[in-house]
């Protein structure tokens, strides 16, 4: 038996610290291999982050394409090489959501979307 697979188009935003923009941007021009193979395992495809400097705001877009989205994040959260990336990433972003937990990065609705 096949598994269903769905895709959707995910984003969401963060807010850096304002000393941190120049590392951050160094961080990620310079994606370990392993980060990279874990997300693509995990389902995220087209994954961008992009800045608005003038605020220090991220925002991230990716598309995910897997049966269940939740176990994926699971699996990621439970990489240690994912671990050890957000180790290094975590402390230069700033929680935009007052969600409980660890995760910085709110998720953004659509609110609409022309094919």
């Amino acid at each position: 038996m096949s598994r269903l697979f769905t895709t959707s188009s995910n984003l969401s935003l963060v807010k850096l610290q304002p000393d941190a923009v120049e590392e951050y941007c160094r961080l990620h021009a310079q994606a370990w291999p392993e980060v990279l193979a874990a997300n693509q395992q995990a389902g995220m495809t087209n994954y961008s982050i992009f800045l608005l400097r003038e605020k220090n705001l991220l925002v991230s877009y990716h598309e995910y394409r897997g049966a269940d989205r939740a176990a994926d994040r699971a699996k990621l959260a439970a990489n240690p090489v994912m671990q050890e990336w957000w180790r290094l990433c975590r402390p230069l972003q700033v929680p935009v959501t007052t969600e409980i937990g660890v995760r910085r990065w709110a998720d953004m609705d659509l609110i609409f979307h022309q094919p």
